[in-house]
C-alpha cells in the first residue's frame, strides 16, 4: 500500500486532490480503508482515458443512426405496469445478481442546484420531505440496506462535476 504522500502525489497529477478534501473527516479506519482503496487506482490510466473521451467528445460525432435500433420489447418492462409474479422474479433476479457482485450502482448527479439558490449538487438539496433527508441519502440508505440484506458491498460512485 502507497503512503497518504504517495497518494497525494499521484492524485495531484492526475488532477484529482479533491479527492482527499474529506480526509480529515475521516475516522483512523476509515482513512486506512480508503487509502487502501486509491493506492490501487491506475490514476494515470484513468486520467488518459478522461482526457481521450474529451477529445473524442469534441472531434465531429460520428453518425451511429446505423447502429441504434430499438430495445427488444422483453427488456423493457415497469414496476407500475406489472403483475406480481413478475416483480417477484425481478426482485429475485436482482438479489442473485447483487449475491454474486454484478452489480454496481452510478448516480448522475445532475448538475448544480443554481435554480434553487444553492451552490451544490440538486441531490444534497432538502426537498421538504418530514425526515429532512436528501434524495442522495435516501439512495445511500436504500443501497446501504440491500447490502446488509445480501451480505455483500456494492460499489456506489457519483458522477458530478464542480465543487462542493
Amino acid at each position: 500500500m502507497l503512503s497518504l504522500e504517495e497518494v497525494k502525489l499521484r492524485l495531484q497529477d492526475a488532477d484529482q486532490a479533491h479527492v482527499l478534501q474529506f480526509w480529515s473527516e475521516l475516522s483512523e479506519a476509515e482513512q486506512d480503508v480508503f487509502l487502501q482503496e486509491l493506492s490501487q487506482l491506475d490514476l494515470s490510466g484513468l486520467k488518459e482515458h478522461c482526457e481521450g473521451a474529451a477529445r473524442a467528445a469534441a472531434s465531429a460525432a460520428a453518425n451511429l443512426d446505423e447502429f441504434m435500433e430499438p430495445v427488444p420489447s422483453e427488456f423493457i418492462g415497469s414496476a407500475r405496469n406489472s403483475d406480481k409474479i413478475c416483480l417477484a422474479h425481478w426482485e429475485s433476479e436482482g438479489l442473485l445478481q447483487i449475491s454474486k457482485n454484478r452489480v454496481g450502482v452510478l448516480l448522475l448527479a445532475g448538475g448544480q442546484g443554481t435554480r434553487l439558490g444553492v451552490q451544490y449538487p440538486k441531490g444534497m438539496y432538502n426537498v421538504g420531505l418530514p425526515s429532512r433527508k436528501t434524495l442522495y441519502q435516501i439512495q445511500a440508505e436504500r443501497l446501504h440496506k440491500i447490502q446488509e440484506w445480501q451480505k455483500q458491498d456494492m460499489g456506489l460512485n457519483v458522477l458530478y462535476h464542480g465543487t462542493l
